[in-house]
C-alpha cells in the first residue's frame, strides 16, 4: 500500500476487548496500539505493541509510544514457539505466514496429524530453538516480523530475553488468564497483526456461544460434586499427582460448573501445584471425579504400575475422564483456545446423561 493520506481509517475492522483482563487494543487511524500486562514480573508494567499499517509512516517512538516495538502489518514472516499461538494462526487460516518454527512444534509434526498439516501449510519452516534459547541468525535471516511466545508467567524471562536480543519477541501470555473466554478471547490479539479481526471476532463469538450453551445444559444439574483436574504421569513430570487449584483456568471452570475443587485449599498458584502422597491423599481420597491431563494410556499405565492411585476413588472405580491419546498433542495446542470443547468435555465426564450419545474431543473415559 503506497497511498497514504493522513487521517485515513486503515482499518475498518476492528476487534473490542470483552473477556480479558490482560491486554487491550486501540485504533488510530494508520496504527492500532496492543498493550498488555507482562506477566514474567511482579512490577504490574505493561508491554506495548505498535501495529502500522504497510505504506503508512512508522509512528514516533515517543510518549506512550516510547519503548513500544513496532511491527509493520499485516504480517507475512512470523516465527511461532508457542503452542497455544500455532492454534490460533492456524484457526485465522494464516499458516502459510510461518515461517519459523520451535524445534518442539516442528518435531510434533513427526508424530501428530494436525501438526504436520500446519507445517505443510507453511511451506518450509525453519528451526529457530527453544523458548529461552532462540536462534537470532535464523530469525533475523528470516526477515522476522513478529515471534509469538509463550507467556508462561512469573520465574520466567524467555519474552524478556527476546527483546533484550532485539528480537521481536510478542508475549501471547492467554494461559494467564483467570477465566477460559478470556483466554479464548486472545485470538483477537494475535488476529490483529494480520489485519484479520474480521475473521478472529467470527471464531471467538463461535467459540463463546457454544461455551455458553454448554453452561445452560449443565447449570443447576451437577453441583454437589467433588472434582479434581490433576496429572499423574512420571513421564510428564508428576512425581506423585499435580493438581489444579482454584486459581486456574480449570479451576475456575469447576466454580461455573458448581462442583467442588479437591485440590483447591492452599493451592492458589495460577498453575496448580504438585502433591506427595501423604498431601495428595489428604486432598483427594475423598473426590468421586478426576480429569487427567495425561493420555489415556500414560494414565492407565501409571495406575496399573502404582498401587497407591487405588487410594483415590475416581481411579478405584474409573469415574475418571484422561486425554484421548490420538488427538493429544493437538488438544495441548487447541485446548486454551478451544474453550468450549474443553467445558464440554469437563461436562460430559461429570454427566453424560445431559449429553446423550456423545462423546469427548480431547478427554474420555476409559
Amino acid at each position: 500500500m503506497t497511498d497514504y493520506a493522513e487521517g485515513r481509517d486503515y482499518f475498518p475492522d476492528k476487534s473490542t476487548v470483552d473477556e480479558s483482563e490482560l491486554w487491550d487494543i486501540s485504533y488510530h487511524n494508520s496504527y492500532k496500539t496492543i498493550t498488555l500486562t507482562d506477566t514474567e514480573t511482579t512490577t504490574g508494567t505493561k508491554l506495548t505493541y505498535v501495529l502500522y499499517q504497510c505504506g503508512t509512516p512508522q509512528p514516533k517512538a515517543a510518549g506512550d509510544l516510547e519503548g513500544a516495538l513496532f511491527v509493520q502489518v499485516p504480517v507475512t514472516n512470523v516465527a511461532v514457539t508457542s503452542f497455544n499461538a500455532l492454534a490460533m494462526v492456524d484457526r485465522l487460516g494464516k499458516s502459510a505466514s510461518i515461517t519459523g518454527l520451535s524445534g518442539q512444534l516442528l518435531d510434533n509434526a513427526k508424530k501428530d496429524p494436525w501438526y504436520d498439516g500446519v507445517v505443510k501449510s507453511a511451506g518450509q519452516p525453519v528451526s529457530v530453538g527453544e523458548y529461552t534459547d532462540l536462534d537470532k541468525e535464523a530469525l533475523l535471516g528470516g526477515k522476522t516480523q513478529a515471534i509469538l511466545m509463550s507467556g508462561f508467567g512469573q520465574g520466567f524471562d524467555d519474552i524478556s530475553n527476546a527483546r533484550a536480543a532485539g528480537l521481536p519477541g510478542i508475549s501471547v501470555s492467554n494461559r494467564m488468564e483467570r477465566h477460559a473466554l478470556a483466554s479464548a478471547e486472545w485470538i483477537k490479539m494475535v488476529g490483529a497483526f494480520y489485519n484479520a479481526e474480521a475473521a478472529a471476532n467470527a471464531e471467538f463469538d463461535k467459540i463463546k456461544s457454544r461455551y455458553d450453551e454448554v453452561v445452560r445444559t449443565v447449570s443447576g444439574k451437577i453441583d454437589n460434586r467433588r472434582v479434581g483436574y490433576l496429572c499423574v504421569t512420571p513421564e510428564r513430570g508428576c512425581e506423585f499427582v499435580y493438581g489444579h487449584g482454584a486459581e486456574t483456568l480449570v479451576g475456575r471452570l469447576f466454580t461455573q460448573l458448581g462442583v467442588t475443587n479437591v485440590f483447591a485449599r492452599d493451592n492458589g498458584a495460577p498453575n496448580g501445584k504438585p502433591y506427595d502422597f501423604e498431601a495428595g491423599v489428604g486432598a483427594g481420597a475423598d473426590a468421586d471425579f478426576f480429569a487427567v491431563y495425561d493420555p489415556m494410556k500414560m494414565t492407565l499405565d501409571t495406575l496399573k504400575a502404582d498401587p497407591r492411585m487405588a487410594r483415590f476413588r475416581p481411579f478405584r472405580e474409573g469415574t475418571f475422564i484422561a486425554g484421548v491419546d490420538k488427538n493429544f498433542e493437538e488438544c495441548r495446542a487447541k485446548t486454551y483456545l478451544d474453550v468450549d470443547v474443553l467445558i464440554r468435555d469437563l461436562a460430559i465426564g461429570l454427566a453424560p446423561e445431559l449429553f446423550p450419545g456423545a462423546s469427548g474431543t480431547c478427554f474420555t473415559r476409559q
